[in-house]
């Protein structure tokens, strides 16, 4: 298999993908965390009487960080596939 020479912009191209890589599975998890407190854990614990009935005002809070964190996880998303290009410059033969 020739692999090319990879060249500084290659590297930070690469770079930028790696970070937008990681930032993608941070955003699911935060997005998931905050899905699952506000919709089943709050008002779970609220009607058992193990929270009080004020506890439920918090949940806006989180389902507004589960939006935010859906909406990072789809941007992240499309910069990995904008950021994939590099790979078709390094290796010409996508099936090996």
């Amino acid at each position: 298999m020739n692999v090319e020479v990879t060249t500084a912009e290659q590297w930070t191209q690469i770079n930028s993908g790696l970070i937008w890589f990681w930032a993608f599975p941070s955003c699911i998890v935060i997005f998931a965390a905050s899905l699952l407190l506000a919709h089943a854990m709050i008002p779970s614990l609220v009607s058992t009487r193990q929270l009080p009935q004020k506890a439920m005002s918090v949940r806006p809070v989180f389902y507004l960080i589960a939006l935010v964190a859906l909406v990072g996880a789809i941007f992240s998303l499309a910069n990995i596939v904008t950021h994939l290009s590099v790979l078709y410059d390094l290796y010409q033969k996508v099936w090996i």
